[in-house]
């Protein structure tokens, strides 16, 4: 419908025009019947090419020729043409109006173009004013980046809402200021803020970090990045700069840094190489500890296993290898002492210490570790078992020549009692002798011990021993008594030499006393002696039992406090035990109870 009624406009307007030019040339036929009838008919073709485009004008052209031939042309009100001068002259005004609407159709075409880039420009206005709007209001927006302009010479231009909060200033205090206000004194008197426009100016674009300076004076580091601005010919225009306060990754780099150093001189110190094996690549990496560790020259590792290997000691490369292989195929951890040759032919000692990680498929894809020099607490563990090992004879060598003097003492003894014939003196002589025979098998069983053990002895075995030595010493055929048995009761007990001797002396006296006077006029009887630990968990205290079940000490007998040498003695040896002794009574026999600490 739109388009019908534009079609009838401008074809309306055609006919309309030319009919009003074709009354006027009418009314006005008396005073231009000498001149040409064509000329208002021109301004009709010129509006309606105007106002309806070139089909309008054309049509008006073509209505406007038949007109003139029918009213003005002779014979007039016949559609013909009389001659050919007529003919030339209709079809000059034909040509004539056709390029008239022709160059209207043209400036038409112009005026529309004009009008579509006048409106093009005006969106492109609009558009680039909302562009630069947002933009600003981007910049002014962004908080944590100082982004600002700078003109040629360095100074501020803009400042954004991030420069002010990183900064301190404000808008109003840096724009027209140079930007070196922003940099410290030293940097200022090096020259630093203009090498670094001259150097963005060659490279158009340069990133830096350094200290800056705030308004109140205090210190950022700050990642900033200059950028220089040109217009088409290379000109300078200018200079845009995005500065970032980076001061808390700088101080946690500072403080990397300072503890990769740490480490770096702990791991020199201790003699600790790292190392990196990628099981994917088969590539090793190691330390320059590590290198050094193998006496190797920095960077001089070929990075593979094999080269490892030709560094071990011959004799260790089966082991390490095992030990590789069973962390990576079950433990996860590796874990081996071995040797390696150093250049000059010294063997030294390494601990190596490996952990292997996997992926999620479970398969080893990575194993870290380290190396430690352990070639020291070799040679000092070997010094070590050197000096233990002549320690260990220097005592046993001890142990026998005391051992051997208490014998020859026990010897001169008994050789005496050949020539005593006096009953008492003869018992005092063989008591003596029991006596230094206990003291002497101390002795006697540490030199002979297999345990390299010459500061303890295991108490049983040695209550046994001597328990059955006294048994043979004295004759029971001499005792009133056709059998005396002995009744051992003992766990292994670890003591040491002075209160190994101490119970001994104790068990000597009271079984010596118990064979002498328990069982008199009697058949027979029977000795017990029990050492035991008092409580088994804690295994500190001891308890020392010697009893018999033979005629039993006599009622008024107080015999803490008796003229008895042997109750005296051990009574005094209980003491140095710092233990004590007990008297249990019975309707046959005696029991005595000695408790003590270990």
């Amino acid at each position: 419908m739109v388009k019908r009624k534009s079609l009838f406009w401008r074809y309306g307007v055609a006919v309309l025009t030319v009919a009003i030019a074709l009354v006027v040339t009418l009314f006005l036929a008396t005073l231009i019947h000498k001149e040409s009838p064509f000329m208002l008919f021109f301004i009709a073709i010129l509006v309606s090419a105007w106002c309806g485009g070139m089909g309008a004008g054309l049509a008006a052209t073509a209505l406007a020729a038949i007109l003139c031939n029918y009213f003005f042309l002779p014979p007039q009100y016949v559609l013909s043409i009389a001659s050919w001068e007529q003919g030339l002259r209709l079809t000059i005004f034909v040509l004539e109006a056709i390029c008239i609407c022709t160059a209207i159709a043209i400036l038409n075409s112009a005026r529309v173009r004009a009008q579509q880039s006048q409106v093009a420009a005006l969106h492109c206005q609009a558009t680039l004013l909302q562009s630069e709007e947002r933009f600003r209001l981007l910049i002014e927006g962004v908080k944590d980046y100082a982004i600002f302009m700078l003109d040629a010479d360095g100074i501020v231009a803009s400042w954004n809402a991030g420069a002010a909060r990183i900064t301190g200033y404000k808008a109003r205090e840096a724009i027209g200021q140079h930007y070196s206000r922003f940099y410290t004194y030293t940097d200022i008197e090096s020259g630093i803020p203009q090498q670094e426009l001259q150097t963005a100016i060659a490279q158009e674009r340069l990133e830096t970090e350094g200290w800056r300076i705030r308004r109140d004076g205090s210190r950022f580091w700050a990642n900033v990045v200059t950028t220089a601005l040109k217009d088409s010919s290379g000109e300078i225009q200018g200079f845009s700069q995005v500065v970032r306060d980076v001061s808390d990754r700088q101080r946690s780099e500072e403080l990397l840094r300072q503890s990769q150093e740490r480490l770096h001189l702990t791991l020199e110190a201790s003699q600790i190489g790292i190392w990196d094996w990628n099981l994917h690549t088969h590539e090793l990496k190691w330390s320059l500890q590590q290198e050094a560790l193998f006496d190797l020259a920095p960077g001089t590792f070929a990075g593979t296993y094999e080269a490892v290997l030709d560094r071990i000691y011959p004799e260790d490369r089966a082991s390490f290898s095992e030990a590789i292989t069973r962390a990576l195929e079950r433990t996860g951890e590796f874990e081996q002492e071995f040797r390696i040759l150093s250049a000059d032919g010294n063997i030294r000692w390494l601990a190596g210490q490996g952990k292997v990680f996997y992926d999620d498929a479970d398969r080893a894809i990575w194993m870290t570790g380290i190396n430690r020099n352990i070639s020291e607490q070799k040679q000092a563990a070997a010094r070590i078992q050197a000096v233990e090992r002549e320690k260990d004879f220097l005592l046993k060598e001890v142990h026998h020549r005391v051992k051997n003097n208490l014998q020859m003492i026990s010897s001169l003894l008994s050789l005496q009692t050949n020539y005593v014939s006096d009953r008492q003196t003869l018992e005092i002589l063989k008591s003596g002798e029991a006596r230094i025979f206990s003291m002497a098998l101390v002795h006697d069983l540490l030199y002979r011990s297999q345990s390299q053990n010459f500061v303890q002895i295991n108490l049983a075995d040695y209550i046994e021993t001597l328990v059955n030595n006294l048994y043979s010493t004295y004759d029971t055929a001499k005792l009133n008594c056709k059998q005396v048995t002995l009744k051992l009761a003992t766990e292994p007990i670890w003591v040491s030499i002075d209160i190994a001797i101490l119970c001994g002396l104790i068990i000597n006296e009271l079984t010596t006393n118990a064979m002498k006077h328990a069982f008199k006029k009697r058949q027979f009887g029977q000795i017990c002696i029990a050492v035991q630990f008092e409580e088994p968990q804690t295994h500190n205290h001891v308890i020392l039992k010697v009893s018999d079940d033979g005629i039993g000490l006599p009622l008024e007998l107080n015999w803490q406090n008796t003229k008895s040498l042997g109750l005296q003695i051990v009574n005094i040896l209980t003491n140095q035990l710092k233990g004590n002794i007990e008297l249990t009574k019975k309707d046959f026999g005696t029991e005595f109870i000695v408790r003590f600490s270990i």
